[in-house]
């Protein structure tokens, strides 16, 4: 996860606040990003964790070069807001990278800069190191190949939310007053991330010179190399040639020269003339006059960044959104803390029309030719897709390859299918799984701790409840019968009789469960296919989401859906999934449908008749709103749920694997918060 607190983040902005410069294409100043930094900086920092930001094009300024030669320099300045974010990320970054940084490169970094450089050359000069290759890179900010660049990040080991976000600004867009480019290669010159990603790219570069027995000195892309003779020098430039080539740079002839110390040169404003160096930039050191600078972006450009960061923004812009104008695409609210960093975006697509697509390493929603999602998906788990939505095979085929879950369900909320990959791994774990599933009474057990772990966590659940209404008269006859059910567990020889026992134990629940009912809605026992009221309605919805979370992640640990120890085989059915949910219904699912309606979330007008197949489903708008608090709900506590589903699967697989003894998702009154 990306380590940036606050704290850093707040420091970053002082940083930049204190370097001063323009606004970028928004048109937000220093001076009036000021008034918003409070409320700001921390909505950009939950962007950042969540995989959700999204930069700015950036704004295109000519400036005339200091050096009097009439030439000009092209930069182009993130707005401030990225700006903050980009100086974070690159502290962050060169921290990491600058043990693996050579010597020779002086530009960019902490205690070194033009008179270290300079220091070190006089230091070689004097030991014999005489004669000079005074080079330049032909356009090197301009020049640098982004797919390059993209492979040496990938290979770098960075943190992935962190490469994620480096990745974004290698592959920015300019706007240069009249439209939006996308840059196709080069670093921006102007932002703060371009003189770190400078450094690393020439890395290989700067490894294979050193190797050479010569001396380099570089900053950025001006660079000698000292030679001890003449010949010496004349192979490092033709060596040079071939290293820049290969990184798709060219060496500038015009500006590269073979010299030495006596004949002089000039090398970063310093002019080595025999003795002493003269500095002439010390007395001249004047500003390059702006030359142009693009207006600011009209407010309808601007716009569609803002929408899709704000139909991005997870959690609250759901709750936010005007009621006649209901969120399209309902994402998870992510996690920011290091505790429920590995809790994934799980997305829910709703509105009739709209079109799943790829684009680079991101998938986007579209509605009506508009983009209504744009998310990342290295941050993405599943996909669910409700009703009328389209999803395109490039976006098909990437969600195969990068093991993303994708669900399909009526508009109402039915499941019909699932599209997954080959499981293609973990062959053994799957024998075992056979293996396990074909010994009866190896079997049996596990389905007998499901049910014992099912029956104890609705015990629970009861406690909870009775605890929080002290003064609610419950009979204590459901849980003695629950508690009845858990003591014959042990003598039971088969599933039918685990599945009375279960079924018992489940009719005294609810009954019990109910009594703390508060809603409109009346309960008159537990009913499936299909749900005819709105609390089962309600519960088959919950339980359905969560089997196809379970399902996808037995999916990606490798392991048989179809083959449990409870469920029986049926067909496609997940009997796996079926089984580990048993002991999430209660404290999760039955908990969140009962806390729901007793807040009045729901009512009798939320509901409407089904698709063809019967029974009662939340209305479209209703559904959205389900979405939105099932994943508050599913992130909320010390230890997610979310997470607490991954743990359970991780351990049903180690047992596979290693023997010894397996138990199901307990809940814990200790550690329980919500």
């Amino acid at each position: 996860m990306l380590d940036i607190s606050l704290e850093q983040i707040h420091s970053a902005w002082g940083r930049v606040r204190e370097n001063a410069g323009c606004a970028g294409v928004d048109g937000v100043t220093i001076e009036s990003y000021e008034h918003q930094a409070q409320t700001g900086l921390p909505e950009l920092l939950m962007h950042a964790h969540a995989g959700t930001y999204r930069p700015l094009p950036l704004r295109k300024i000519v400036v005339d070069k200091r050096d009097g030669s009439g030439k000009h320099r092209t930069l182009l300045v993130p707005p401030v807001r990225d700006r903050i974010l980009q100086t974070a990320v690159a502290r962050l970054v060169s921290r990491s990278w600058e043990e693996e940084f050579f010597d020779a490169s002086y530009a960019y970094r902490p205690d070194r800069g033009v008179d270290r450089a300079v220091a070190r050359m006089l230091q070689l000069r004097d030991r014999g190191w005489n004669h000079v290759l005074d080079a330049d890179i032909t356009g090197y900010f301009d020049h640098i190949s982004h797919s390059r660049m993209l492979k040496l990040l990938q290979a770098a080991g960075l943190d992935e939310e962190a490469e994620h976000l480096l990745r974004l600004w290698v592959r920015a867009e300019m706007w240069d007053g009249h439209r939006v480019i996308p840059l196709r290669r080069g670093i921006a010159q102007g932002s703060p991330v371009s003189p770190l990603l400078a450094n690393f790219f020439l890395q290989s570069f700067d490894q294979e010179l050193e190797k050479s027995g010569n001396r380099l000195i570089r900053y950025a892309d001006d660079f000698v190399i000292l030679c001890q003779s003449p010949l010496q020098a004349w192979q490092a430039k033709h060596q040079v040639q071939e290293l820049l080539a290969a990184s798709g740079l060219e060496l500038n002839e015009e500006k590269t020269r073979i010299t030495d110390f006596t004949s002089g040169f000039q090398f970063l404003g310093v002019r080595f003339d025999g003795g002493q160096p003269m500095i002439p930039w010390k007395a001249k050191n004047r500003m390059g006059h702006v030359l142009f600078i693009a207006r600011a972006m009209p407010a309808r450009l601007l716009r569609p960044y803002r929408q899709v960061e704000a139909g991005r923004q997870l959690g609250h812009a759901l709750a936010a959104a005007a009621p006649e104008h209901p969120h399209t695409v309902i994402p998870s609210t992510l996690a920011s803390s290091t505790e429920r960093s590995r809790d994934m975006a799980f997305i829910y697509i709703t509105q009739q029309g709209a079109v799943v697509r790829k684009s680079g390493d991101r998938f986007l929603v579209e509605l009506d030719q508009q983009i209504a999602l744009d998310i990342p998906y290295h941050r993405l788990e599943q996909i669910l897709v409700f009703g009328n939505v389209q999803l395109t095979t490039q976006a098909i085929a990437e969600a195969l390859d990068k093991g993303i879950a994708v669900s399909f369900f009526t508009r109402h909320g039915r499941f019909r299918g699932a599209l997954q990959a080959p499981p293609g791994r973990n062959v053994l774990l799957r024998i075992n799984q056979y293996q396990l599933y074909e010994a009866h009474e190896r079997s049996l057990a596990v389905a007998r701790g499901i049910v014992q772990q099912k029956i104890l966590n609705g015990l629970g659940v009861l406690k909870r409840y009775q605890e929080r209404n002290p003064h609610e008269d419950v009979s204590g006859q459901q849980r003695g019968v629950m508690q009845d059910m858990v003591g014959k567990l042990p003598h039971v020889k088969s599933l039918e009789e685990l599945d009375g026992c279960e079924g018992m134990a489940a009719k005294n629940y609810f009954d019990a469960l109910m009594k703390f009912n508060r809603s409109e809605f009346v309960w008159t026992g537990r009913v499936k296919h299909p749900a005819t009221d709105p609390l089962n309605a309600l519960l088959s919805l919950a339980y359905t989401l969560l089997e196809q979370e379970l399902s996808a992640l037995i999916e990606a640990m490798g392991l048989d859906p179809a083959i449990g120890m409870l469920h029986e085989l049926d067909g496609s059915r997940p009997s796996l999934a079926l089984d580990l949910v048993e002991a999430f219904r209660n404290p999760v699912a039955d908990r969140f449908v009962l806390t729901e309606v007793n807040r009045l979330v729901f009512q009798s007008a939320d509901f409407e008749l089904g698709d063809g197949h019967g029974g009662l489903f939340l209305k479209p708008a209703a559904l959205r709103r389900f979405f939105e608090a099932f994943e508050k709900w599913m992130l909320e506590g010390k230890v997610s749920y979310r997470r607490r589903l991954r743990e359970d699967v991780e351990n049903f697989a180690s047992f596979l694997r290693n023997g010894g003894e397996w138990k199901p998702f307990g809940f814990d009154l200790l550690e329980e918060t919500i």
